[in-house]
């Protein structure tokens, strides 16, 4: 009777473990579950969130769109190809292109710099117009196109003195000098020119006796 009881006790503490056993096991898994769930819930919330601001913020800081508004069109290459201007405005016809030193230009530039030019006729009476881009960059100076620019300007002052009339332009949203003298005296060389610079190493000139508005219509054709 003993020996039934006994197995009866060690029967009941057996069962009594495996039971508390299967409850604890539920609880670590309830916990795990949790656990994981939380962490997942709040890390994928978190990074959500995270990605968005960054990407705001990169957005905000990178996309340089102030900085993209103010940039000038890129310098182009020193070359003919420069000259040529499409669509040619309403009243010129292209000649042809021609290599020359600023210093024969009458221009007001006393270097000699290389220079690309453009040769057109404008009008019934077929006026020469001349584009030209003179190339500072290769040449041995320490000068700026804006120098040259502001060698024209006094050459100009001190060719036709009170007549000279310099004023700014626009041309492609950028500044241009435009050059006139109000005199019908000669020389008449240099008396109507537009010139800007593209950089340090370059600067355009649009030289003829054409009023104002053919020199600037054919300096607007260049894109620059």
């Amino acid at each position: 009777m003993k020996k039934h009881i006994l197995v009866v006790l060690l029967l009941a503490v057996v069962l009594a473990v495996c039971i508390s056993g299967c409850l604890g096991g539920d609880d670590d898994a309830n916990n795990t579950t949790n656990n994981s769930t939380n962490n997942s819930t709040n890390n994928s919330t978190n990074n959500s969130d995270n990605p968005t601001n960054n990407s705001t913020n990169n957005s905000t800081n990178g996309s340089g769109s102030d900085n993209s508004s103010n940039e000038s069109k890129p310098v182009p290459t020193f070359d003919s190809n420069l000259t040529l201007v499409d669509p040619i405005p309403t009243g010129f016809t292209f000649l042809s292109t021609a290599t020359v030193k600023s210093h024969g230009q009458h221009i007001g530039v006393t270097d000699a710099l290389y220079g690309y030019q453009g040769i057109y006729h404008y009008g019934d009476n077929e006026t020469p117009v001349f584009l030209t881009y003179y190339d500072v960059a290769i040449a041995n100076t320490t000068k700026t196109s804006e120098d040259y620019i502001q060698m024209m300007k006094d050459s100009h002052v001190k060719q036709y003195d009170s007549d000279s009339k310099i004023s700014t332009i626009q041309i492609n949203g950028h500044d241009a000098t435009l050059f006139e003298a109000t005199t019908d005296e000669v020389p008449q060389y240099g008396r109507y020119m537009i010139a800007w610079t593209l950089g340090d190493g370059m600067f355009v000139t649009v030289t003829g006796a054409v009023d104002e508005s053919a020199l600037e219509s054919l300096a607007i054709a260049t894109g620059y």
